[in-house]
């Protein structure tokens, strides 16, 4: 039985249906059989169409997928199923995810967003229907390089490396750009990974926010090359749900979520966002959650309180960025939704040593090179997970998020507030 085949299985078991994202499309109420069972396939169609990306501050306003829609039927359909509802609803049938929800497209582009969601919500035989959100990544651009890796040493990792340096039964998936797959620092720590948007394609970052990510987790340690990772010995596992802009959709990021859950992953990192939580990411969180995998996510880079998702999920450990003096970074969204902050500002990590739109187009150097963000607090602080669990491989995560808020270097107005959220996270405290 093939991978996704089982995790389809899996999730079906547990009831995991997934209401998903909704981009325009051509579609009508209409009479359609009613015996749906199975059938959770290869797609019937390819993504055509440009996609909406935004990349800047908040209100901005909420991007999607131009014209694709994410339908939660209240049965599994078949194949036959999809087809003709696809026909009768004025769509082409694109592919179904493993937890339930299938993508569209429309073919009617002057049917309009309201009248779209109005036809399939109206819809007996349809339990959901939202836009194909997409996400962008969380980093700001930065200044010229260093020649330290200072955020490490704020946190105390150090010592917390006479402890562990991690276990190589320990594995860490990054949800990104992908990771440039031949990086030296990088191929001892890699596990075989996932393409979301494009499956059977190697998970080659093509943009570098990815490349740079994994490094600040995991990238190997004491080898005489570059840089290291908060946990130099834990596994990498590169899962591509970002383009080369550094954009994504919502039904990619759940897609390569569960694909990391079914294969393996016990800590997941996403240095992605955007303020609209869809039902799909958020089902795929909980199943992560579910099945003992800790989710460690940014919070964003628009210097406000207002949730991001998926951040704000509950059960999530959501990364604020302070800087090297210990203050909240410029950047860094903060609130009540946060769990801690860890060093984003000015953070040296891998850098793809292929073409890669960030070296080709931004001005960043290839091999290695300083970034600033929430982007790269996040995977800091999964690297510091990476270290509790291979020294507790029990802790779950309910425990890990309680034990990182609990052992944190308190900042800002004494216990948790608004601007610091519990604290700085503190490597050796919290892997005691």
């Amino acid at each position: 039985m093939n991978t996704r085949l089982q995790t389809t299985k899996r999730l079906m078991s547990l009831g995991l249906t997934s209401a998903l994202l909704l981009a325009m499309s051509s579609c009508r109420p209409s009479a359609v059989p009613t015996g749906l069972s199975a059938g959770l396939g290869s797609s019937l169609g390819s993504r055509s169409g440009a996609v909406t990306t935004f990349r800047g501050v908040r209100n901005a306003g909420t991007s999607y997928a131009s014209g694709e829609v994410v339908v939660q039927f209240r049965q599994r359909p078949t194949q036959a199923f999809l087809q003709q509802f696809a026909v009768q609803n004025g769509l082409q049938f694109l592919r179904m995810s493993s937890i339930g929800a299938g993508l569209f497209m429309q073919l009617n582009p002057a049917m309009s967003m309201n009248n779209t969601l109005s036809s399939l919500q109206n819809n007996p035989l349809v339990t959901h229907a939202s836009p194909n959100t997409l996400y962008r990544r969380q980093f700001t651009i930065n200044d010229p390089r260093a020649s330290e890796q200072t955020g490490l040493a704020i946190i105390g990792a150090g010592k917390a490396w006479d402890l562990s340096v991690g276990s190589s039964s320990v594995t860490i998936a990054v949800i990104d750009s992908g990771v440039d797959l031949q990086h030296p620092d990088l191929q001892p720590n890699l596990v075989a990974g996932y393409n979301a948007i494009k499956p059977g394609q190697p998970p080659q970052d093509d943009n570098g926010h990815g490349t740079h990510a994994a490094g600040i987790a995991a990238a190997a340690g004491d080898n005489g090359v570059g840089v290291t990772g908060a946990c130099p010995r834990c596994k990498l596992m590169p899962v591509k749900a970002l383009d080369a802009q550094g954009s994504g959709t919502g039904f990619d990021v759940a897609m390569g979520l569960v694909w990391a859950v079914d294969n393996g992953a016990q800590i997941v990192n996403m240095s992605l966002g955007g303020e609209v939580s869809d039902e799909t990411l958020e089902r795929a969180v909980k199943y992560a959650l579910s099945r003992n995998v800790v989710v460690v996510v940014a919070a964003g880079n628009e210097s406000t309180d207002t949730p991001m998702y998926p951040a704000a999920i509950p059960g999530v450990i959501s990364v604020g960025s302070v800087d090297m003096q210990r203050q909240l970074s410029s950047f860094s969204n903060f609130g009540s939704w946060v769990s801690v902050v860890a060093p984003g500002s000015q953070i040296l990590s891998t850098m793809p040593v292929s073409s890669a739109y960030m070296t080709e187009n931004e001005g960043f150097q290839s091999e290695y090179d300083l970034m600033d963000g929430t982007s790269m607090a996040s995977p800091m602080v999964a690297g510091i997970v990476g270290l509790m669990k291979s020294r507790h491989p029990s802790l779950t995560p309910a425990q890990v998020k309680q034990r990182l808020e609990g052992t944190a270097i308190d900042l800002g107005e004494p216990g948790f507030d608004q601007s610091y959220a519990n604290g700085m996270v503190d490597a050796f405290r919290a892997i005691l």
